[in-house]
């Protein structure tokens, strides 16, 4: 007895087996063909929005640098103010003495204002500030730290070229700055001269 869905012997049997698997392989490769097929637009994105993705990104990117070379400038200008106050008027007052031990106290408040708004100003420079802000920043605080060195060891003579390359460096860190945030007409930092004009303090002494 042949069981159920068995072909019986014969041509017409045989014949049978031949078309249902014919049948089961052409059904079998159309369900093959829809899981291969790829859905339009939902794979790579088109050229265009990586372009778009791109400058977003870099746009990101120049915005965060500049907003950390605004705030460096910023604290700058800032820690000048501090700086020039005490520093302006210990040497007003050395050059019409001409001796350190007549000016009192003047001298340690302009090293504190010197040492103080350095400190202020170092935090703000890091791996990530421009470049054109940082390198002016770094050389004024080198030379702000030679300056304190010269009001500690009470120089005299010595003390103008010092506080000339300071004020320098000054200016040009106050100039760079200005592609960035703006410097007040009246600012306390605006440069200027920091020793007065006349004759170097030449009274005896270091």
């Amino acid at each position: 007895m042949l069981g159920t869905g068995e072909a019986g012997p014969g041509r017409g049997g045989h014949r049978g087996v031949r078309v249902s698997a014919t049948i089961g392989m052409a059904f079998g490769g159309i369900m093959l063909s829809a899981c291969t097929s790829t859905v339009g637009g939902a794979g790579v994105p088109a050229p265009g929005e990586v372009a778009v993705y791109r400058s977003e990104v870099s746009a990101s990117a120049a915005a965060q640098v500049r907003a950390e070379g605004v705030e460096l400038c910023r604290e700058s200008m800032s820690s000048m103010v501090v700086m020039l106050r005490g520093y302006n008027t210990f040497i007003k007052r050395l050059n019409t003495t001409h001796s350190y031990p007549e000016v009192g106290d003047l001298a340690d408040k302009a090293r504190a204002g010197l040492i103080a708004g350095a400190d202020q100003i170092r935090p703000k420079i890091t791996d990530t500030s421009p470049p054109e802000i940082a390198s002016p920043a770094r050389t004024f605080l080198d030379a702000t730290t030679r300056l304190e060195n010269a009001i500690r060891k009470e120089l005299r003579t010595e003390l103008n070229p010092v506080s000339g390359q300071w004020t320098r460096d000054k200016a040009r860190l106050l100039e760079v700055c200005g592609e960035y945030t703006p410097v007040p007409a009246a600012s306390s930092a605006t440069p200027r001269t920091s020793v007065p004009a006349g004759p170097a303090p030449t009274s005896p002494g270091r």
